[in-house]
């Protein structure tokens, strides 16, 4: 018996260890908490739970998935709800303190200030509160307002996958190509996800981000019937007012064209497309997210997609649909856990009257995945791949530029394409023995760059290993790079020298310079690649180590060290040797220069410098431009207008300012404290070290099978631009010194402005409690004939700005004083405006020629280093257009851009054109002025025209009016001169909408002998009101009142967006035949697309008006016709007191003409509208219709080539337009 009970009791334990082994346990925890960025009654409910019943220890992780704060992120710390916000965040974070759980922040819309002008700046300042902080498990991820992505491990078997979806949706200034951001495009952050996934693909990999790539909210189209019938309740949710028919425009606009925050959005749509696109394959990819304010599971396309954007705000509704599992809008919160055994679950919590569980779920099993198919199209060698290649392989840089002859060479040119198509001897690269090994890290950027990151297996330093033929499409400006097509793109590609980096070491140690020695390899078919293998085999690359410092110390990037110089003014650049890296730039006509083309070492010695701290000299990288250079007509075209800093590697060096384009603020904050006697001295001692035998030797040092075909004349070219460099070196900082920022820190700061000699010299200290001048930060001598304006930043801590008795000068200083207590002590003869808040304790004394601009806004401060415009003229502007009214028209103008301190979008337009009618005999003179911000948030529109004579159709007055087949159409055509002037004051509101009002003129004058043989001549059978006087001089004096708002995306092709503009026009006669006259009219356009880019095109116009008074004019009666791109219709076909129209385009891209001469878009018009007008006499409601279609061109969408056909009652009208302007008429 007791021998049973052993038995029994050993079976018993061993059991019981048995199953205590194959228990599943936890590895990892993940807690979704969206849209937490209010508090409920001074609590955060969602917070609370999680703290209270979710165990928070080193497994856990929290992810706060966006919408941080509403409505429009972190303001301002002087902002007067800076606290409030602050508390919101600092309950969030709360969570961290005391536990073991990290915790990541991911930024969201409103972070972005709701997607506003200043989203940038706001998503910055959230980041930098949050390390402000310093607790060590709480992240702010991405950083900077980069897009990231940011790989996180989350132990051995999860990896995190945290990207900006905002920054994708953002439309206003977000980093991009001259940023600090590891990933700056589109292209890049979506190859990078593909990568990390690719490289976890074993893992389970969590892709979190803010806006959802499935959803069944509102911001997914859930609407139900009660937001059709009762659409207030949205708003508030007892406030049942029914709405049948309205109350569905809405949500079925919204639904059928989105918002740019709704997955509908084609530009949202992109965004999920093409990353989704990337993860497709591999099955053990989750997505989580907030933005919609609830809770839900969907499973689609063998993928979960989890939506937890409940946090906090209020919560909005789902809809049920097949592919979702769960939905709920209770505020509450996800938990995914992740087991031992590679099981992952789901738990919604719900904080509704009380914490408890609402779902519960089995997301997949990640222990057993299928491997990837293997693509048939890729050829892969499973020899030894070195087998058949000695150490070296002669082959040409490039097969896609084969030399061109006739007319492709004519408008594309030959360019470098003999370079690109030479054979030229070079090593093989091998991945696993060269330099000792490499292991293959990620990639540097995007496929298009074909960079590759490695670390060498003895070092443990990094190098870089970049394919030859990079795509240039990064060196062409963000605004333009959308207009120019792949043909244009491959021509920049063929005007680069594939071995231009070759050339270039040789000049840089003459100038003391660090530079690398890049070395030529070719990179053959290595299974050692692993899955890059297809993308770099058979490849010809440059090896270049990542940091190449003069000590091997770590080096910084452009945007680390100016905020090093930003936080603390003891780090400053060697701006000498910047001068020299910069004039060698222009030398070997290296055009792309921008901030993320540098990096920077430094040395703690300052060489006997009056200076103090740390000194960073600068370090050159990626000369992919330098030789740029093309013989081909478009980029010569393009070098004019369009891309002026593309005139190319010649002789001579044309327009200089405009070469240096790329490198706008980056001259302004590196080489701003060089006067005239630092430049003439730097650039004799570049000419002198670069001699004719240093650039031999330099140049030689390409491949000697590439030197051969114009080695000789490259090295011709380098040395007249050496020679040139004075003058052409001079006039650039000429042009750098007619406005100067000087920049001091967010330390203490002694501003000093003095005379010396007859200049004005300006001064920065730094500041102690001792004194004010402990060490010099900036030091130089301004000349009123070459300086107009300087800028004295303070920005943070207490500043103390002195303009001295003595100095007098006619240049103007802007002193914008920063955050903390300032002093401004300014008695100097010098004109000075000061910028800071009233609200703190600055001190303003003797300011005798000071203009005060204190305002209690905290923009007031902000600090506006970045973001130089260059002042443009634009001529000839041209345009060509026929239509069945006017015949010919030729457009010509001149226009003229200026921007200024603070003068967003610009300081002032102006724009002066010609219209020239000749078989009509007729011409038009019109300019149009905006001067912007004249007071501090009042701009001044100025318009006038004058027609000589105007040409105006007139049919009579009525909606019943008939053509007489039996008249020539120019019987209709009355001819009068008018002179047309208005001054109106806008006031710009929601950045979209303008409000404007101001004096109106305008002077009529028409002579029999100009229109016997027209209507006007007929008297008696016009119905005009006037028609005894109608050859009379008339004048008018009054006010315009208008409303104009415009969020169209593109002003000559607009694919969406909104236009509407209302006028209300009050005037009284000046003379004895003019009656006093009131009009209102209204012109609205609404442009939707599904596509981005759009394919299908719709555009809804509509517009109306009414005349007040009892007479008026036949020329000032309300029209409609082809004036108001009504297609069909003659111009001013019908003429009233009141009018209205509307109208339907469609205009369908077909294809895409990939000509080399004009690449574009080319397309189907149809078009059908609608109108009627109504007198006092009549009580026709008669719509009068036309139809027609047309095909559109939109070359380098730059310019639009449109031909149009309309019919209307028994007319057939022709339109056709070149040009800047669509359906130009007279």
């Amino acid at each position: 018996m007791i021998k049973n009970n052993i038995f029994l009791l050993v079976c018993f334990l061993l059991f019981t260890f048995s199953t205590k082994g194959q228990e599943d346990t936890i590895i990892q925890r993940i807690i979704l908490i969206g849209d937490a960025g209010e508090l409920t009654l001074g609590k955060h409910p969602v917070v609370d739970a999680v703290r209270d019943n979710i165990k928070l220890d080193q497994k856990t992780t929290i992810l706060y998935l966006g919408d941080n704060l509403y409505k429009a992120g972190l303001p301002n710390d002087q902002s007067a709800n800076y606290a409030t916000s602050r508390a919101i965040l600092d309950s969030q974070l709360s969570i961290a303190r005391n536990t073991l759980a990290k915790v990541y922040m991911i930024p969201g819309n409103h972070d972005w200030e709701n997607g506003g002008r200043g989203g940038l700046d706001a998503i910055i300042r959230q980041q930098l509160y949050v390390d402000f902080l310093r607790i060590p498990n709480v992240k702010y991820y991405p950083e900077d307002g980069c897009p990231g992505p940011i790989e996180v491990s989350l132990g051995n078997d999860v990896t995190l996958i945290i990207f900006d979806s905002q920054w994708w949706l953002h439309p206003h200034d977000k980093p991009e190509i001259e940023s600090d951001c590891p990933y700056k495009t589109k292209e890049e952050l979506v190859t990078q996800i593909g990568d990390i996934a690719a490289r976890n693909s074993k893992k389970l990999i969590i892709l979190a981000s803010h806006h959802p790539f499935k959803s069944n909210g509102t911001h997914g189209n859930a609407y139900t019937l009660k937001q059709h019938i009762f659409p207030f309740t949205d708003l508030k949710k007892n406030l049942y007012i029914p709405l049948p028919v309205l109350g569905s425009i809405y949500p079925l606009a919204r639904g059928v064209f989105g918002s740019p925050q709704d997955l509908k959005h084609p530009v949202y749509a992109n965004m999920v497309g093409d990353i989704s696109d990337v993860l497709k394959d591999i099955p053990n990819v989750v997505f989580v997210s907030g933005h919609d304010h609830n809770l839900q599971h969907i499973v689609d396309s063998n993928h979960n997609y989890i939506v937890s954007g409940s946090g906090g705000y209020k919560q909005n509704r789902t809809v049920k649909h097949p592919n979702s599992l769960y939905n709920s809008k209770d505020a509450g919160f996800a938990v995914m856990e992740v087991s031992k055994n590679k099981n992952v679950t789901l738990t919604f919590y719900s904080v509704i009257d009380s914490f408890h569980k609402v779902y519960g779920a089995s997301l997949l099993n990640y222990s057993s995945i299928p491997e990837a198919a293997i693509d048939s199209s890729i050829k892969v060698e499973v020899t030894d791949p070195f087998a058949k290649y000695k150490d070296t392989i002669t082959v040409p840089a490039s097969d896609n530029y084969p030399l061109v002859k006739g007319l492709k060479k004519f408008f594309m040119g030959q360019n470098y394409r003999p370079e690109w198509s030479e054979p030229v001897n070079m090593k093989v690269f091998n991945l696993q023995k060269e330099k000792g090994g490499f292991e293959v890290i990620s990639l540097a950027g995007g496929k298009e760059t074909k960079s590759l990151r490695l670390r060498n297996k003895k070092t443990g330093k990094e190098w870089v290993l970049s394919s030859i033929n990079k795509n240039s499409t990064r060196a062409i400006p963000e605004n333009l790079r959308g207009n120019v097509a792949q043909n244009l793109i491959n021509e920049l590609n063929s005007s680069t020298h594939p071995y231009a980096s070759f050339a270039i070491p040789g000049l840089a140690k003459a100038l003391d310079l660090n530079t690398t020695n890049p070395e030529l390899f070719f990179v053959p078919d290595d299974p050692a690649f692993g899955f890059y293998r297809p993308l770099f085999a058979k490849n010809i690359c440059i090896l270049e180590p990542q940091d190449i410092s003069a000590d091997g110390a770590e080096t910084k990037t452009t945007a680390k060290l100016l905020n090093k110089m930003l936080e603390d003014n003891d780090h400053r650049p060697d701006s000498q040797l910047v001068l020299r890296a910069r004039l060698l730039d222009i030398i070997i006509g290296d055009f792309d220069r921008h901030f993320d083309q540098w990096k920077w070492g430094t040395v703690d010695s300052t060489k006997g410098r009056d200076v103090k701290g740390r000194i960073y000299h600068p370090i050159p990288k990626n000369r992919g431009q330098a030789l740029f250079n093309s013989d081909g007509f478009i980029i010569k075209v393009a070098s004019g207008r369009a891309m002026p800093f593309l005139k190319g590697f010649r002789y001579q060096i044309p327009k200089v300012e405009w070469f240096n384009y790329r490198a706008k603020d980056f001259d302004r904050i590196y080489l701003t404290d060089l006067d005239s006697r630092d430049w003439n001295r730097i650039i004799t001692d570049v000419q002198q070290k670069l001699t004719d035998s240093v650039i031999t030797n330099s140049v030689k040092q390409m491949p000697p099978e590439a030197f051969a075909i114009r080695g000789e004349e490259t090295i011709k070219k380098m040395i007249s631009r050496r020679n040139l460099i004075t003058k052409e070196g001079m006039k650039y900082y000429r042009f750098l010194s007619r406005d100067v920022n000087v920049i001091g820190s967010n330390e203490k700061e002694y501003f000093r402005v003095s005379n010396l000699g007859n200049g004005l010299q300006v001064r920065v200290y730094g500041r102690s409690r001792e004194k004010d001048t402990t060490f010099i930060i900036f030091d130089r001598v301004f000349f009123s004939d070459e300086t107009k304006e300087i800028r004295l930043f303070g920005l943070n801590d207490d500043d103390k700005f002195e303009i001295d008795s003595n100095a007098t000068s006619r240049i103007k200083i802007r002193i914008i004083g920063g955050k903390g207590n300032d002093t401004f002590n300014l008695k100097g003869n010098v004109e000075s405006l000061l910028y800071d808040l009233t609200s703190e304790g600055n001190i303003i004394k003797n300011n005798r020629r000071a203009k005060n601009r204190f305002s209690t806004d905290p923009p007031v401060n902000d600090q506006n280093i970045l973001g130089f415009n260059y002042n443009t003229n634009k001529f000839p502007q041209l345009n060509f257009s026929y239509n069945s009214d006017d015949a010919f028209i030729f457009r010509a103008g001149i226009s003229k851009r200026t921007y200024g301190f603070r003068n967003l979008p610009y300081a002032s337009d102006h724009q002066f054109l010609i219209l020239y009618a000749p078989y009509r005999n007729a011409y038009q003179l019109k300019y149009t002025g905006e001067i912007n911000h004249v007071t501090r948030n009042i701009d001044v529109v100025l318009k006038g025209n004058y027609a000589n004579p105007a040409l105006r159709n007139f049919f009579g007055l009525g909606n019943d009016v008939k053509v007489n087949n039996s008249n020539q159409f120019t019987f209709y055509q009355t001819r009068y001169k008018t002179f047309e002037f208005e001054a109106l004051v806008r006031k710009r509101l929601f950045e979209r909408l303008e409000l404007m009002a101001g004096p109106w003129f305008n002077h009529y004058q028409s002579s029999f002998k100009d229109n016997t043989e027209n209507i006007l001549g007929q008297r008696g059978n016009t119905g005009l009101l006037d028609s005894a006087r109608v050859f009379s001089k008339k004048s008018y004096l009054g006010a315009k009142f208008a409303a104009r708002f415009d969020n169209r995306n593109n002003e000559l092709f607009p694919t969406r967006g909104l236009f509407w503009n209302s006028e209300l026009l009050v005037a009284d006669g000046l003379t004895g035949n003019s009656y006093k006259y009131i009009k209102f009219h209204y012109d609205m356009a609404l442009h939707a697309s599904f596509n981005e880019p759009a394919k299908l095109v719709l555009t809804l116009k509509m517009g109306g008006g009414r005349i007040f008074n009892k007479n008026f004019e036949y020329f000032q009666a309300m029209t409609f016709g082809q004036e108001k791109n009504l297609y069909g219709f003659r111009k001013n076909r019908y003429a009233g007191r009141s009018m209205f129209y509307a109208g339907l385009d469609l205009k369908a891209k077909l294809f895409t003409v990939d000509s080399y001469i004009l690449p574009g878009d080319f397309g189907l018009i149809g078009f059908y509208n609608i109108g009627r007008v109504g007198i006092k006499e009549q009580n026709s409601r008669q719509y009068h219709g036309a139809f027609g279609g047309g095909f559109y061109f939109l070359p380098y969408k730059l310019f639009l080539i449109s031909a149009t056909v309309g019919f209307s009652d028994n007319e057939r009208l022709f339109n056709f337009t070149i040009g800047t302007k669509v359906n130009l008429t007279y």
